[in-house]
């Protein structure tokens, strides 16, 4: 924060920054993996992330001050903190607005949080569909991905979690399908898969790209087209994707069960293969930032200054 590492417990923003009176701020999150052999530490498509920022801070008219390399060298610095051996870890990239008023004179500043993950397979998810409604394109743009834009996926998941579910599918004002609350939605039929676009409502998932790019090499038939209730509750297979759920099995959507065993399934295994540099697919960025002695890996020194 501010260009330096600070405590977790010491991280302050003032109450009358716009982060905090307007939810003025956009974020990325960005998942880094141990290879196999634990020798490197690898982040998956840091460039594409901070592309993403770039764009959803332009949308909102928020400034950025900071340039690629000193994005890549806040990730580097918090990584070589807080790396375990054996476990991968998560970043949170938020760009906070701290000063400014509607637009005028707007200062932010980025800050890089991280959080370790086990490698453990999670378990098949269970989904019910809400009555919450995800907003339009003229109201709040999902390809912005601000922390304003999960209020209605917090509201979405609070009501399913009532009726017992894990997480909750928010259709659109079309009553079609646009993403879960926190992750965007694949659902598969006789060995194809499908998924909506954007223009549905739906974040533009970097993870989703990566995922349509394995299933080209992998010949699996792959499209983005918009997806009714009915042909997501009729389905024969379903998975859930994004950069913390990577692709998550689905077994049941409001009663409606799914088949755990088809493309999505080989699909995961290939996507944490890849991840995990077991493979390598062209498309699908694996940028090495740090040794198993948490050095850097970067080419040249990344200095020691946090991105801020």
């Amino acid at each position: 924060m501010n260009g330096e590492l600070v405590r977790y417990e010491d991280v302050k923003i003032h109450i009358s920054a716009e982060a905090l009176t307007r939810a003025l701020s956009v974020f990325e999150g960005l998942k880094g993996y141990w290879t196999d052999d634990g020798e490197v530490f690898a982040i998956r498509s840091p460039r594409k992330h901070y592309d993403r920022l770039c764009r959803s801070a332009a949308l909102l008219h928020i400034p950025i001050s900071f340039g690629y390399e000193d994005f890549v060298t806040g990730l580097v610095t918090l990584g070589a903190e807080l790396l375990v051996p054996e476990r991968d870890l998560w970043f949170r990239t938020t760009l906070y607005v701290t000063d400014g008023h509607w637009g005028e004179g707007t200062v932010a500043d980025l800050v890089v949080t991280a959080f370790t993950q086990q490698k453990n397979d999670p378990d098949p998810m269970r989904l019910g569909v809400s009555t919450w409604r995800r907003a339009s394109d003229v109201a709040l743009p999902a390809r912005i991905k601000s922390s304003a834009n999960y209020v209605g996926g917090r509201l979405a998941r609070i009501e399913t979690r009532r009726l017992g579910y894990d997480d909750a599918v928010l259709l659109n004002d079309a009553g079609r399908v646009a993403e879960a609350t926190g992750a965007c939605i694949l659902i598969a039929n006789d060995g194809k898969i499908i998924t909506p676009p954007t223009s549905e409502g739906c974040l533009d998932s970097i993870t989703v790209g990566a995922l349509a790019t394995l299933a080209e090499t992998m010949r699996i038939p792959f499209s983005h087209r918009p997806v009714e209730r009915t042909e997501l509750l009729t389905a024969q297979e379903c998975g859930v994707a994004g950069t913390i759920s990577e692709l998550t099995m689905v077994e049941e959507i409001d009663g409606y069960r799914y088949d755990q065993t088809g493309v999505l399934s080989r699909l995961r295994e290939m996507y944490l293969r890849v991840m995990r540099g077991e493979a390598s697919v062209p498309g699908i960025d694996l940028v090495p930032l740090l040794d198993a002695d948490r050095k850097s890996l970067l080419k040249g020194s990344p200095g020691d200054r946090a991105a801020g």
